[in-house]
């Protein structure tokens, strides 16, 4: 990560106390900035390390031919990864959004500092509570179904233990970014409703957070399609079932980008009713005016009353015009083709096997 944010987050510290402290993950992304090296080198070799792990055990215990990997096993490996680098990337990106958004805030330094710090850090408990559910849900569900395991490692206890762990790992990892995606959107939210002051001539600003959104919501699409399809190798991709769960995860993924934006959205609607409904005001009265000098004969000052209606109408017109939703076209349209391309590229594989394959 840039040494600059991590600065500004330090320099922010120091103006309050922090409400709470630090989670493992920031904790992990704070040791990655300090090494003398791009963070992405670190996450690619923590990915790395987990595949070439699994590999050697697989190998030694002979459950795979020397050479060959399951895809499984990189996705697993990926994902994890993945969303470690994830993280601290995405706070990367919310403090430079904070920073942008700065002078349309209704906050002292102090606030501004607060809200800094809860855009970029976890709280370390409900971090770990987050972890903790994740593996008390796939308990659950294998409480109803067979444990993770591949079927080609059922007579190999090591490797399949082995991938087990990683499996379980990967599931706390995805807690944590989950609850990551929760915590950071929710302060979003706050941001905008609460601290935000609403100009409808100022609407660039607003759209800062829209991409991390969009991130947020496309990764949590990405990683589903992924343990789906890659992480489960023995599904039936042909099964009604798994489109339907295909079709709920881009359904999470439209609702997270959503979320955040919903209370800026409202703020903005009213304000722009607001003001329309002013300057119709002002048009009524504009209008009674002129309707009087007809009555009376008095034509001097119709032409500037004919160009103060113009005025008036032309700023109805533009603000009818004006966007509520906090967000640039160009970043609607990508976010709905990164959803929409992995499930249509799915479907049409999947109807090409049904009707190809005898």
């Amino acid at each position: 990560m840039a040494s600059a944010v991590s600065d500004k987050r330090d320099a922010n510290i120091q103006e309050i106390t922090p409400p709470y402290s630090a989670s493992w993950v920031d904790r992990l992304g704070e040791w990655v900035e300090r090494l003398s090296w791009p963070g992405w080198v670190t996450y690619l070799a923590i990915g790395l390390v987990l595949l070439f792990t699994q590999a050697l055990v697989v190998w030694g215990e002979g459950a795979l031919p020397i050479g060959s990997i399951s895809i499984a096993q990189v996705y697993l490996a990926a994902a994890t990864a993945f969303m470690l680098a994830l993280i601290p990337f995405l706070d990367s990106r919310a403090s430079m959004a904070l920073e942008t958004m700065r002078p349309i805030l209704d906050v002292n330094r102090n606030a501004y500092a607060r809200l800094f710090y809860e855009l970029t850090t976890l709280p370390s408990r409900p971090t770990l509570l987050a972890s903790l559910i994740a593996l008390i849900f796939v308990f659950m569900t294998e409480a109803i179904g067979d444990p993770y395991s591949l079927e080609a490692l059922e007579s190999f206890p090591l490797s399949a233990g082995f991938l087990r762990f990683v499996y379980l790992s990967s599931w706390c990892v995805f807690g944590t970014f989950l609850y990551h995606t929760i915590h950071q959107l929710r302060v979003i939210n706050e941001i905008y409703t609460r601290s935000t002051n609403v100009d409808l001539l100022r609407i660039k600003p607003l759209y800062a957070f829209s991409t991390i959104a969009a991130l947020s919501a496309g990764s949590v699409t990405v990683l589903g399609y992924g343990w789906l399809l890659l992480a489960n190798p023995w599904i039936d991709r042909r099964d009604p079932i798994v489109f339907m769960v295909m079709v709920i995860l881009t359904s999470i993924a439209i609702v997270t980008f959503l979320w955040p934006q919903l209370g800026i959205h409202s703020l903005q609607t009213a304000e722009k009713e607001r003001l329309i409904e002013e300057a119709n005001l002002r048009l009524m009265s504009l209008a009674s005016d002129l309707h009087q000098q007809v009555d009376d004969r008095d034509f001097s000052g119709l032409a500037d009353l004919n160009t103060a209606v113009a005025g008036l109408e032309n700023e109805i017109t533009r603000l009818k015009k004006t966007p509520t939703w906090p967000w640039e076209p160009e970043v609607i349209r990508t976010l709905i083709t990164a959803l929409a391309l992995p499930l249509g590229l799915w479907l049409i594989q999947t109807l090409l096997e049904r009707f190809i394959t005898p």
